[in-house]
């Protein structure tokens, strides 16, 4: 993930580390939270399609993420993170594929549609980092 991420936080764009013990040590931050399977929807929050390296602030500071869905604009880079990790043929792109679809069309439609639930069962949980 952080391949991608360049050592920047997903959400702020602040620097973060994976290195233990750096004072920027990323969170892995569920983008979908696991409060929706509390509330029966039927996903893999914990596939690597659905996970980023967030700063300790937007996951879980004061103003943080936490169990709350982030804004639309997150939901766009989300699909472009996971189409450039299978298109540069990353060890995840056959998890990835599997996870959420064989090609572009079907992975927008599926994060698509868990959004759109997901702000069904949380109408007021969007969130975006201060």
């Amino acid at each position: 993930l952080n391949g991608y991420q360049q050592g920047l936080c997903f959400y702020c764009s602040h620097k973060i580390s994976v290195k233990e013990k750096s004072k920027y040590l990323a969170d892995v931050d569920h983008f979908f939270p696991h409060s929706l399977i509390k509330n029966q929807m039927k996903i893999n929050v914990d596939g690597v399609w659905n996970l980023v390296l967030a700063c300790k602030d937007c996951n879980r500071g004061e103003n943080g993420k936490f169990s709350k869905i982030p804004e639309n604009i997150f939901l766009d880079k989300l699909c472009k993170r996971n189409n450039w990790l299978i298109s540069s043929h990353h060890p995840l792109r056959e998890t990835i594929i599997n996870q959420t679809g064989n090609n572009s069309e079907k992975r927008v439609k599926y994060l698509s549609n868990i959004y759109e639930e997901a702000i069904k069962l949380f109408p007021y949980s969007k969130w975006s980092p201060k």
